[in-house]
């Protein structure tokens, strides 16, 4: 197994997982169940199918796809496009990882997608990169270029908005007071 291989391995089960805990896939555990349905030895040929089925558009899919896998929704982008991605025999060891310490035993979705951005973007060779338009671009940098253009001023004007908001409630808070203060 290829350095490449392993590392889209991991990123395409790291995926899945955050995927079953925001709901992405469909319903919550989809993938977590799909695990534990099968024994270790198991494993390896349904992430085959799993994958290939992740990666066809569900109109296009075989009409007699079983329950299991029309439930998977379909991810575009190119993340199961590779069906060359070496995967391994799984051993009970290996299937008890995946599924107690990092399926139950984690809560993806407290993880910001921006971070698999750009991890999705390390698994890619530049000349796919390139062709796709695929260059993840950090939240600091995004802010370098939108700021400026508008979110300054839009700050600025809520500022200034906000100011006027407290200098009413103080004038206002001053005539109920001298209202107050004449009807004594």
């Amino acid at each position: 197994m290829t350095d490449t291989s392993l590392n889209m391995l991991i990123v395409r089960l790291v995926f899945l997982l955050y995927a079953d805990d925001t709901g992405i896939l469909g319903s919550n555990d989809i993938f977590q169940h799909f695990l534990e349905r099968r024994e270790a030895q198991d494993i390896r040929q349904g992430l085959i199918e799993l994958f290939r089925v992740l990666n066809t558009p569900e109109d296009d899919r075989d009409e007699f796809l079983s329950e299991e896998f029309k439930q998977f929704k379909y991810v575009n982008g190119g993340m199961f496009s590779d069906e060359s991605v070496v995967i391994p025999q799984f051993t009970d060891e290996l299937q008890r990882l995946i599924v107690e310490d990092a399926g139950r035993g984690f809560n993806w979705s407290s993880i910001s997608p921006t971070i698999f951005g750009a991890v999705f973007e390390s698994t890619l060779n530049p000349e796919t990169r390139r062709e796709g338009g695929m260059h993840y671009t950090s939240v600091e940098n995004i802010h370098k270029v939108i700021d400026p253009l508008f979110l300054n001023d839009l700050n600025k004007e809520f500022e200034k908005i906000r100011d006027i908001s407290v200098v009413s409630v103080r004038v206002l808070k001053k005539h109920v007071n001298s209202k107050r203060n004449c009807q004594n």
